[in-house]
């Protein structure tokens, strides 16, 4: 294989691959936020529920019911766990559905000659798919049809 096709085909991989990388971490990002608050609503519902329910009329109880919920509402771990798990959870969702482009690049990437140009070709035949499908809506269902 020639030098030219050779940077070509690993151009080509570098651009699918980093479109791939460049979505999942898109993805990620928003995934970690809207978990992250979603885990704070819930945390913040049960420790206002259990706040305002007593078991008994005890002065005590109460005190150490409200210095520990307060405790629990300041507890900066939940934020994070939440942000943690949705950015995982959205990477992994973002690359398992490019799984054919990330495919393709990695072909285009670490293999030489034919292989090496069957995923140039893959990751530059999947571009145009994608831009005919969502661009110009080829092949696209519509709800209104």
């Amino acid at each position: 294989m020639g030098m030219l096709a050779n940077v070509v085909c690993k151009t080509a991989g570098i651009a699918g691959m980093s479109a791939v990388l460049y979505d999942a971490f898109s993805v990620a990002g928003a995934n970690a936020k809207r978990t992250s608050l979603s885990m704070n609503a819930d945390h913040f519902e049960r420790i206002h529920t259990a706040k305002r329910t007593l078991s008994t009329e005890s002065p005590v109880s109460n005190t150490i019911q409200s210095k520990v919920s307060d405790f629990r509402e300041n507890n900066f771990l939940i934020p994070v766990y939440g942000s943690v798990k949705g950015f995982l959870s959205g990477l992994l969702t973002s690359l398992g559905d490019n799984i054919v482009p990330v495919s393709f690049a990695t072909l285009a990437l670490t293999t030489k000659g034919f292989f090496s140009k069957l995923g140039a070709w893959g990751v530059a035949g999947y571009g145009a798919y994608i831009a005919l499908k969502e661009g110009f809506g080829f092949g696209k269902h519509f709800p209104m049809d």
